[in-house]
């Protein structure tokens, strides 16, 4: 099967569906408290930015002109010369003020998205499998619970020092590379895309004790459904509401994902279900 981005799209979809059913209710209540507490947390740290952060927009937008009275001859050209540069370039200042409220909801998503994950990191391995079970008709390898729920933690510290390892690689380019802002922007997008891939579609190959390595070649496999997956994840997270419910429809549909697009033959459980359907 080739790499579709649709089908990372409807990945996300397939999973909210599944959250409709009977069976994972007991699974989603718990992570869906934690959302909602860390979201309102969350949602008040960012909102008290935001008295300084509309100041500095309105700084960057602003069309006060430059008064001139009380400044000597050579103050007034400086200010005057100053003033016409800003005008002639008021379409950068937009340009920062976008990317600024951009970075700003980057920020919260991400944010709320890594306390998250890691608190709620066991329910949502259970959630996991109980999708696996819904979707092939048998549950990964049983576990001792206590073994299980601090494997799973360890393994949501090893993904937070890989996306802090490899983010701090991203920033520099992208720091490089500023002067383009297109680069990046781009950059940014795939970074982040790549990363929410890797944390929802890691669940059912951890449950499976499958190691880090294995993840990435998985979603290597399928570039372009890994990366609008995870995109879609991502412009979700963003979005406050929504984002409370996002963590296990994502969880589900990269469970989903896993099971139908991007195992082969010889992966965990592919005894169950034809994987190029």
């Amino acid at each position: 099967m080739t790499s579709n981005p649709v089908h990372g799209v409807d990945a996300l979809m397939r999973g909210a569906r599944l959250l409709t059913r009977r069976e994972l209710r007991p699974f989603i209540i718990v992570p869906l408290l934690i959302n909602l507490v860390i979201f309102i947390a969350v949602s008040a740290l960012m909102i008290s930015q935001l008295g300084g952060l509309t100041d500095y927009l309105g700084s960057l937008l602003s069309h006060t002109p430059v008064n001139t009275e009380n400044m000597s001859w050579w103050e007034s050209v400086m200010a005057k010369g100053a003033a016409w540069a800003a005008d002639a370039f008021r379409w950068l200042a937009w340009v920062i003020a976008l990317a600024v409220l951009v970075l700003f909801f980057f920020v919260y998503g991400y944010l709320f998205g890594i306390i998250t994950n890691i608190i709620a990191a066991p329910f949502n391995g259970f959630l996991a499998e109980k999708v696996e079970e819904i979707l092939t008709g048998k549950a990964p390898p049983p576990e001792p619970l206590g073994k299980m729920v601090w494997r799973t933690l360890g393994r949501e510290f090893r993904k937070l020092g890989y996306f802090i390892g490899w983010g701090l690689v991203i920033l520099v380019v992208a720091l490089l590379t500023s002067w383009t802002v297109f680069i990046p922007a781009v950059l940014s997008a795939l970074w982040g895309a790549w990363c929410m891939a890797i944390q929802y579609v890691d669940y059912p190959l951890d449950n499976h004790q499958r190691p880090f390595s294995e993840l990435k070649s998985v979603l290597l496999r399928r570039k372009l459904t890994t990366l609008s997956f995870g995109g879609t994840v991502m412009l979700a997270k963003m979005v406050p509401i929504l984002n409370i419910f996002v963590m296990p429809a994502a969880v589900a549909g990269g469970t989903a994902l896993w099971i139908e697009r991007l195992r082969q033959h010889g992966d965990p459980g592919t005894d169950k279900l034809p994987i190029d359907q």
